[in-house]
């Protein structure tokens, strides 16, 4: 009877410990929502100054074809487009031909890029020389793509319908 509770005890155990770390592509579907939600929240932001809208610009964004308030435009679409390529990403993780170190590779790549471009965009609207810092993060993204492109290209020849 003891090893009966032991062993339960054990298996209960290990399905908590799997539940706290869910699959990379858990974690790309997760940033992927939030970051199309923190899309729609700057949009609602910039909207207050746009189209003479209830608040005036602010001065440290300039007018609407100056530098900076491009960057802040770029960052809040980042937000939309990553996030939506990072579900893309989330579903082909899920069913790649991919080796583990392939889908690590293009999970945190991703993750890291849907988070950091956005940020990096608008902080260097804010502060300019913070502009060369982009490139880590586009990089990232661009590694997580390719990556992703080529297990779903090793995967399969047709859609998941069209098997036998």
């Amino acid at each position: 009877m003891r090893d009966t509770n032991t062993s339960e005890r054990a298996i209960t155990q290990e399905s908590c410990q799997a539940s706290l770390r869910p699959p990379l592509w858990v974690w790309n579907r997760r940033i992927g929502w939030v970051s199309t939600c923190l899309g729609a929240a700057t949009g609602l932001v910039m909207g207050l100054w746009s189209f003479d809208g209830p608040f005036s610009v602010p001065g440290w964004l300039g007018e609407y074809d100056q530098t900076a308030r491009r960057l802040a435009r770029l960052g809040h679409i980042a937000w939309f487009g990553l996030g939506i390529l990072n579900l893309f990403v989330a579903g082909e993780l899920r069913r790649s031909a991919l080796s583990v170190w392939g889908r690590r590779t293009a999970s945190w790549a991703m993750n890291f890029g849907n988070i950091f471009l956005p940020l990096t965009l608008f902080a260097a609207s804010a502060y300019r020389p913070l502009k060369y810092f982009m490139g880590a993060p586009a990089l990232a993204v661009f590694v997580a793509l390719v990556v992703t492109a080529y297990g779903s290209w090793c995967s399969g020849s047709g859609s998941e319908g069209s098997r036998p």
